[in-house]
């Protein structure tokens, strides 16, 4: 029962698990693929997968970007 208890402190680290700290870890960016990959080495974008912003029709749009009131407003 010793040796269990002995050995957890040594097992149960606290740390983030990375590519340097876990076997085969890959995280990646969480971007996914856009595509898939040829026989020959090349690359096929499927359109379906790929990401689309729509941006709303800001016309007669009466707020502003925030701006703090220590801003330097001179342009050099």
């Amino acid at each position: 029962m010793f040796g269990v208890i002995r050995a957890l402190p040594r097992s149960a680290k606290r740390m983030p698990l990375n590519a340097k700290r876990g076997h085969n870890y890959y995280k990646g960016t969480g971007s996914g693929a856009m595509g898939r990959h040829t026989k020959r080495g090349g690359y096929v974008i499927d359109w379906s997968k790929v990401r689309t912003f729509v941006v709303p029709d800001l016309e007669g749009f009466k707020l502003g970007p925030y701006v703090s009131r220590k801003t330097n407003l001179e342009r050099k």
